[in-house]
């Protein structure tokens, strides 16, 4: 036989009436009827595991998509700026060549042209390409673009639109600084 007590199925609907007694229409065990309970509060099953995994869902997805987003943002890069930094040997860089440092946020290429020696940013104004000491020609050129200046980061030729930075470097003892000037 089909359940008793205050289940209302639609064919039992038509056997309560108009005059069912309180107790069919859903009093709860301590005696009060759920209309005069806990106003505002939602008891159904089915809303509660729908709001229960919803939760569940969203944790989830929380936890799948941090570590996505923290592998595509990049991280914060805080370089100390210094006005003078030993970034190397003088021995490192011999007669007639250049050589690439890291100086704060830039990159460097120190000369070494006959003993004297020059500093300048290596990176080329044009399109940020990396430049190089052509000791043929006495000359920093662009492998991009052919961009070509002077030792002092001077513009000889080419599509570039400013001279490199220029920075100064001396020896001091064994060591190589570089400083802004």
């Amino acid at each position: 036989m089909a359940q008793q007590g205050n289940f209302k199925s639609p064919s039992r609907m038509g056997t309560l009436g108009e005059g069912a007694p309180l107790s069919s229409s859903g009093a709860v065990s301590a005696g009060k009827p759920r209309d005069e309970g806990l106003t505002g509060v939602d008891f159904e099953r089915r809303s509660f595991l729908a709001k229960a995994v919803a939760g569940v869902g969203a944790v989830v997805a929380v936890s799948s998509l941090y570590p996505v987003v923290k592998y595509l943002t990049p991280p914060v890069k805080v370089v100390k700026s210094v006005n003078e930094l030993v970034v190397g040997k003088a021995s490192e860089v011999p007669a007639n060549t250049g050589k690439i440092y890291p100086f704060n946020e830039d990159k460097v290429l120190v000369v070494n042209s006959g003993g004297k020696l020059t500093a300048c940013s290596a990176v080329c104004t044009h399109l940020g390409c990396l430049v190089h000491w052509d000791s043929k020609g006495n000359e920093i050129s662009c492998p991009c673009h052919g961009a070509k200046y002077k030792q002092t980061g001077e513009i000889i030729s080419g599509p570039q639109p400013k001279p490199l930075k220029v920075y100064k470097a001396r020896v001091d003892g064994d060591n190589l600084v570089v400083f802004k000037s």
